[in-house]
């Protein structure tokens, strides 16, 4: 038996309904005797101080572990000391407990490694400057949203298969620039509906506007261009590829029917507008984007309250992400404790664990990863919305395996919780103590045979290489095992696991080469955000810790790129995971991402000087000229990495975001109801918002009409009236069920659309 069987299961986060829990079980009913390990003691000790405490304890194997405890102020702290006996030698953890939240530091060493951490506290996020800095991102990155799904070559959604609350809303898209991401790409796409949902969640009624603007288009999206199968999804030109598992690609990027009667959901090809004589350069769909416009809309649907056919809609377009990107049911490997890995993939047609060969071949280069990829905080959140509004009807939308096996919900969850422990070690295999990652490396774990989709085997054997002999892999203009375009994002999409999951993002199992346990490392979102931390203190030539020390006689930041510029050859930003020699700090992709790790508390520094860190950070750019509601009627930011061009605003807007300290956990699933009065006038009163929102300035007006189902017979009297156009509309927050919206285009033309106004569920409501 191999050691680590209960650390690795309950790395997992297997609740005890979970079928695989059996391993666990086969293990605790093996004899004592036999165990990998028991437990002997335990002591508890307790004391009081005012500057620093240390503790040394050897053990019988004679190695000595040091706990040493620093604080600033008095305080009353716990510390429990276990012992674990393994069957050949003897090994000490401890754990501390303040009864303050004051600012202390943690060390513990041992005979073989050393790890630097922090107390797992509230996130830390920056002041003024950093408002004003993201306010001024978010007017430029908005100002890339263009009204018009027909810009993509595709045709609109129709509105009797739509969840209600997209019923009437305009299509809007986002326009990229620069590289293979010119045009209308689901990267694009799904930062835009990952932030307009996390701002809606927070109350933001134009985000929540925007985002669902954003998201009826991402359905076009996914439904394809005339002339090809429909859903086209992710799926090749032929019929069927999207919507079957056992057809290539291996997965299921889109879920065509709905039990409400809707239309499509899943997953888009990665770039429009397609052309179809070009057709194999647009097929496929990309990771990083559906995880992103996933993520928004389930902050969406929470803002929106949870209406059962926006669900639906996002349920099945969670499936799709977690078949045609993660590879579930059937693509994995299998640690030696018996744990499924599931790796997440670049897209429906390659990279993870896609086999080189056989049924499911993969498109482009195999055994490939990226670990700016990576989004452990989106994986936990599609699973705890699954877990939360599951229904047994849903059972009906989930991949069967290629044997014919049904798959419940346990299973959905299992590859989202694997994918995060896959995720973190190969992040801890692929990056350098300053926090610096590979672009892209390897994953490779060969099967027996091509056709074979699982086996055991681990993933990150011979990360970053691919393969035993150093082989490499690439992809998007940027180049393996080098810290550039790609890489870069991992910093805010860990930020993000730090923000909403502080506990979980602390407990990470990491195991070594072989797939068992390493119980002398230490890594989280935490302990990796700080080593960006430590890097910018030790390398920078200025403190951004005190306000003004940076940038006092010159607008250029050029102190603090001495910590990641290659210019200046920082130590650790190359290692044996990232060989290659870095991009320049000074583009606004590389810079904006690493200011996001100070987020995360690192007590040697304080919580207030983190603060003005990501204030002096947001001072880069003066945003004095720009027009926050209008990029375009006003000035460009101006500094030294204030590009406003599409890649470096993407960046700069979402790390400001989670700096500022906008983002939040799942809503609840209540709202308040709207109060309507009927008369004259069909008044939507709002306790939050009294003036209506202009979802796209300086093009047409918009004039809203909010009825809820029972109220039909009233808006038919209405809608046939003059009086409709001046009709004032005031919005509640989840105003969005049963609508119907009366849209003035330049303030001449006049449209009611009356299909699909009421919903089927509303049908025989009582007026």
């Amino acid at each position: 038996m191999h050691l680590g069987w209960r650390a690795c299961l309950l790395g997992l986060g297997l609740s005890s309904a979970d079928p695989s829990r059996q391993l666990e079980d086969k293990y605790w009913q093996t004899p004592l005797t036999t165990r990998p390990w028991t437990w002997t003691s335990t002591s508890t000790v307790t004391w009081t101080w005012t500057s620093t405490v240390t503790q040394t304890h050897t053990d019988s194997s004679t190695s000595t572990s040091t706990l040493t405890e620093t604080t600033s102020t008095r305080t009353t702290t716990t510390a429990t000391t276990t012992t674990a006996t393994w069957t050949t030698s003897t090994a000490t953890t401890t754990t501390a407990t303040t009864t303050t939240a004051t600012s202390t530091t943690k060390t513990f060493t041992t005979s073989t490694s050393s790890t630097s951490t922090s107390t797992t506290g509230p996130h830390v996020f920056g002041g003024a400057a950093t408002q004003e800095s993201f306010a001024g991102w978010l007017s430029v990155w908005r100002s890339m949203y263009n009204v018009g799904l027909w810009k993509t070559g595709v045709a609109d959604p129709w509105e009797s298969v739509l969840p209600n609350n997209l019923k009437g809303v305009w299509p809007q898209v986002v326009f990229s620039s620069g590289g293979v991401a010119s045009g209308v790409v689901t990267e694009g796409m799904g930062y835009g509906i990952m932030m307009e949902g996390f701002l809606a969640a927070k109350g933001d009624n134009k985000a929540l506007d925007l985002g669902l603007a954003l998201t009826k288009s991402w359905l076009g999206m996914v439904n394809g261009p005339d002339g090809l199968p429909h859903p086209f999804a992710g799926g090749a030109n032929f019929n069927f590829s999207a919507t079957k598992v056992d057809t290539w690609p291996y997965g299921v990027s889109a879920v065509e029917w709905s039990h409400r009667k809707l239309g499509a959901a899943g997953l888009p090809a990665w770039k429009f507008p397609i052309k179809k004589d070009e057709i194999d350069t647009y097929m496929g769909t990309a990771t990083d984007g559906d995880q992103d416009a996933l993520l928004g809309m389930i902050y969406l649907a929470g803002a929106l309250g949870y209406p059962d056919d926006f669900v639906d809609m996002v349920m099945r377009t969670l499936i799709s992400f977690t078949s045609a990107d993660l590879g579930f049911p059937d693509l994995y490997r299998t640690l030696p404790c018996g744990r499924k890995m599931f790796v997440p993939k670049l897209g429906s047609m390659w990279g993870g664990l896609t086999p080189p060969g056989g049924k499911y071949k993969t498109k482009q280069e195999p055994w490939c990863y990226s670990p700016g990829y990576f989004a452990p905080a989106h994986y936990r959140t599609f699973r705890d919305f699954a877990k939360r509004f599951w229904k047994k009807e849903f059972d009906d939308y989930l991949p069967k395996r290629l044997g014919g096996a049904d798959m419940g919900l346990s299973d959905l969850v299992e590859a989202l919780n694997s994918a995060v422990v896959s995720g973190y070690n190969i992040l801890y295999y692929s990056s350098c103590s300053s926090g610096s990652v590979s672009n892209w490396v390897g994953v490779e774990a060969p099967c027996a045979s091509n056709d074979t989709l699982n086996c055991p085997g681990v993933p990150w054997k011979f990360t970053p290489w691919v393969g035993a002999h150093g082989g490499k892999c690439a992809q998007s203009g940027t180049d393996f095992g080098s810290y550039g375009a790609d890489a870069s994002r991992a910093a805010w999409r860990i930020a993000m696991d730090y923000v909403l999951f502080r506990e979980e993002s602390a407990d990470i199992i990491i195991y070594d080469r072989d797939g068992i346990p390493d119980r002398s490392a230490s890594f989280g979102a935490q302990s990796y955000l700080n080593r960006i931390v430590v890097q910018y203190k030790s390398q920078s030539w200025c403190d951004g810790g005190v306000p003004g020390d940076c940038m006092k006689w010159t607008t250029s930041p050029f102190q603090l790129a001495h910590a990641f510029d290659p210019k200046y050859s920082p130590p650790d930003v190359n290692c044996s995971a990232v060989p290659f020699r870095q991009e320049s700090w000074w583009a606004g992709f590389m810079a904006y991402p690493t200011f996001s790790a100070f987020v995360a508390p690192y007590d040697e520094i304080g919580a207030a000087q983190m603060t003005n860190w990501m204030d002096t950070f947001s001072r880069i750019c003066n945003f004095s000229a720009v027009n926050f509601t209008d990029f375009k009627s006003g000035g460009l930011p101006e500094g030294k990495i204030c590009l406003t061009s599409y890649f470096e605003a993407s960046q700069a807007v979402i790390s400001t975001m989670i700096m500022s300290n906008k983002l939040t956990k799942l809503p609840g699933s209540t709202r308040e109801s709207p109060v309507v009065n009927l008369g004259n006038e069909v008044t939507m009163l709002s306790q939050r918002r009294e003036q209506l929102d202009q979802v796209w300035p300086n093009s047409f007006g918009t004039v809203r009409q909010v009825v809820s189902g029972g109220m039909a017979q009233a808006l038919g009297a209405l809608a046939g009236t003059a009086a409709l156009v001046g009709l004032v509309v005031k919005r509640a927050n989840d105003a969005r069920v049963s609508t119907s919206r009366v849209l003035e285009r330049n303030s001449v033309e006049l449209a009611l659309d009356t299909r699909g106004l009421l919903g089927e569920d509303h049908q025989t409501d009582n007026a």
